[in-house]
């Protein structure tokens, strides 16, 4: 039981207050077993009485040093019983060195040799360790009411010389320094040196802090030197203390050797602040000055603090280290260690083999550690974060409350939200921090890290999370997975809340998994689709990527581009140009039993998987062989991807170009507004279109036009079509540079 050391010691040396009250029956047997007259004395004296004397003095003496005094107005003798009786009777008792005394006085003392009983009558003042100028050989008795450090008035005491008991069944008050204090009923053995305070025990204190005990009867013993309080309680301030049982053990110079509580122990503090501790049992031990060394609270200990900090806790056993000014500076928990603050659906939990609470000032939790696996538990509104390590450490604010934890090894953070799959990452090391509503703002696990939400898996070397985005960022290595994607890069952020991601740096993204699309050319096949960049950011609802300085390919089927966006979906994708580039493809065309690729480039490019048509948009350029094709927008058809092996591209059927176009094949130069080009036949088809009639030009012919134009790149024909001349063949003998 927590009491303040100093206060316990003055109430220990309230025991000698009956002690040494009863001393005064041993100084009047002595006094009276040879009753004496006292010369000069004439007053007439009753029958009953055997002798009357007034005013005398006496004094017992030890190698010439004055042990006590007994001082009476009056004394008598009477004959029933051989009875005696002290009237207005002063006892001092003097120390050994003669520098203190100690005075009992009070109006009726009476002896009877019959049953051997000393009885005071009346009422009975003693003050004890007073300050005295008597020295040895002398008998100056002090004034009455000295400045004694205890002072203590009662009545109708009985000692009983034969069984060495001294009871009384009446009220005992007393006065120490710096308190005040009573009982009811007491008893107490000369041979043992036992003093039981037998009901309504009260000690109040005086000083700056001032203090009420109360129990309801004590037990003072000599031999162990100790106090026994039954259902003791303090009250200090706002804060008060109670144990069925208090035992209170002294070493040999009356300093506190140690305190024991047993049975019930409530520690409460009232007022914004307070807080209740429970405990079966408690233990402190005591060092020199009274001041607190080591405590211990075992038999399942409880903690609950009110007000707007709210905090509990519970642990089988507590052992406290004491600093100065009994203020405690460490606090060890251990079996089943529970530690929780803020309210139900906001609030923070530790749980922990055992802790350790490092305390400044006996005020403010400074950090608390954890000994072996622990785990900590943060739940908002419906959402909850447990974090579990093989040990921790946790940094506490200005308020008591928890701003930071660090957790190694073997760290696991789960996060639940109701109706939605639990996030886990596990890696060597965690940090958290947390805000000052106590809930998570950032955490950083390094060292191994894994995240697995649904189907979406993450691995790297470090990851960090911030709440205000919930955004986690990989770095070293990051690699994510999610329903057959594959991502790679220096650094990856995910969206915890939306799904999306954001990549850094070297990106590699493959899309698996997916079934070959019937019908399909460029991205129709189960093969996975690869994709490189400098960055890409992707939509998990929409299941779109982009990627910046991108290279997709699909088998033998590449697009490049400053920036592409894939739709896995729709097996679609958009890419576009910049200042840094152009988009390019390849694909391949048959020639002469052999394939040969056909190069495209455009500022834009869409294509859609089912549709088998890519749509190449301004600054377009087709080059095959020894054919180019400029124009502002190309449309590219595709021909099925039907058993065809995985190191082929895919396979151009026809070409639909509008606009400005311009078709130079081996020095043959062809201008028009729409060109069809189909693969199969290596065969232009150029229309008029907005009035523009299409036109051919060689060195030998000159210029050919008319409303419609069909060459060929396999050889020199060119069939004119026009209103004037129809179906005309023209033989224009181009020169073939790749014959010579």
């Amino acid at each position: 039981m927590p009491l303040n050391p100093r206060l316990l010691r003055r109430l220990f040396a309230g025991g000698a207050i009956v002690a040494a009250l009863l001393v005064a029956g041993f100084y009047i047997r002595n006094l009276l077993k040879t009753p004496r007259k006292v010369p000069g004395s004439s007053e007439k004296i009753p029958d009953t009485i055997i002798q009357r004397t007034k005013g005398f003095t006496f004094s017992q003496q030890e190698g010439g040093r004055t042990v006590y005094t007994i001082q009476a107005a009056r004394f008598e003798q009477y004959k029933a019983g051989g009875r005696f009786a002290l009237h207005d009777v002063s006892i001092i008792v003097y120390g050994r060195q003669g520098d203190r005394s100690d005075q009992i006085y009070g109006s009726d003392f009476e002896y009877d040799p019959g049953t051997g009983n000393v009885v005071s009558k009346g009422e009975v003042r003693i003050d004890l360790e007073s300050e005295s100028k008597v020295l040895p050989g002398h008998d100056r008795a002090p004034s009455r009411e000295m400045k004694s450090l205890i002072h203590v008035k009662t009545t109708d005491l009985t000692f009983n010389r034969k069984s060495g008991l001294a009871t009384t069944s009446q009220r005992i008050e007393f006065r120490i320094p710096e308190a005040n204090g009573s009982a009811v009923g007491a008893t107490y053995d000369s041979r043992s040196n036992d003093l039981m305070l037998k009901s309504a025990v009260t000690l109040v204190t005086t000083g700056q802090r001032k203090a009420s005990i109360t129990s309801q009867s004590a037990v003072i013993t000599k031999d162990p030197r100790r106090l026994i309080l039954q259902s003791a309680r303090m009250e200090q301030d706002q804060r008060s203390t109670l144990a069925d049982k208090v035992t209170v053990t002294l070493r040999d110079d009356d300093t506190i050797d140690r305190i024991l509580g047993a049975g019930n122990i409530q520690l409460t503090q009232a007022g914004p602040k307070g807080y209740n501790l429970s405990a079966a049992e408690a233990e402190v031990v005591m060092g020199q000055r009274n001041q607190a060394r080591t405590g211990t609270l075992f038999g399942g200990v409880t903690f609950e603090r009110h007000g707007d900090s709210l905090a509990k806790g519970k642990a089988g056993r507590v052992l406290l280290d004491f600093g100065p000014d009994n203020r405690v500076s460490k606090a060890h928990g251990e079996d089943s260690v529970e530690l929780t603050q803020g309210a139900a659906g906001k609030s923070q939990q530790i749980q922990a083999a055992a802790i350790d609470l490092f305390i400044e000032n006996g005020k403010r939790l400074e950090k608390a550690v954890t000994l072996g696996p622990a785990e900590i538990q943060v739940t908002q509104a419906q959402s909850k974060t447990v974090i579990t390590a093989g040990q921790f450490e946790g940094k506490f604010d200005a308020r008591n409350h928890l701003k930071s934890v660090f957790g190694t090894p073997n760290t696991k953070v789960v996060s639940s939200n109701p109706g939605k799959p639990d996030r886990t990452a596990t890696s060597r090391d965690v940090s958290a921090a947390f805000n000052d509503q106590g809930v998570i703002s950032s955490v950083e696990q390094t060292g191994d890290f894994h995240y697995q939400e649904g189907p979406q898996t993450a691995s790297a070397d470090r990851a960090h999370y911030t709440v205000s985005d919930d955004n986690i960022t990989l770095s070293g290595s990051p690699r994510v997975t999610d329903t057959g994607v594959t991502l790679t890069a220096d650094e990856v952020q995910l969206n915890r809340k939306t799904g999306n991601a954001t990549a850094h740096g070297n990106v590699k993204a493959t899309f698996a998994e997916s079934k070959a699309q019937p019908g399909g050319a460029m991205l129709a096949s189960a093969d996975p689709i690869h994709v490189t960049g400098t960055s890409m950011t992707s939509n998990r609802s929409t299941e779109i990527a982009t990627f910046s300085n991108a290279r997709l390919w699909q088998s033998a089927d590449i697009i490049e581009g400053p920036i592409i966006s894939f739709d896995r979906v729709h097996r679609s994708l958009q890419a576009q140009g910049n200042q840094s580039g152009q988009v390019h493809s390849v694909f391949v065309q048959p020639d002469k039993g052999k394939s040969i690729p056909v190069n495209v480039t455009a500022d834009k490019l869409s294509y859609v998987d089912a549709d088998r048509k890519a749509v190449y948009t301004h600054n377009v350029l087709v080059h095959s062989g020894q054919t180019t094709m400029n124009a502002d927008t190309i449309q590219v058809f595709l021909r099925p991807r039907v058993d065809q092996g995985p190191e082929t591209a895919s396979q151009l059927d026809h070409i639909v170009a509008l606009g400005e176009i311009q078709i130079d094949q081996n020095g043959r130069k062809a201008t028009g507004n729409r060109v069809v080009y189909t693969a199969q036949e290596q065969k232009f088809v150029l229309t008029a279109s907005e009035g523009k009639r299409p036109s051919i030009f060689d060195a030998e012919h000159g210029q050919i036009s008319g409303d419609s134009l069909t060459f060929f790149s396999a050889d020199d024909r060119v069939l004119v079509d026009s209103k004037e001349s129809s179906h005309t063949v023209i033989q224009t003998r181009i020169n073939d540079t790749s014959k010579k």
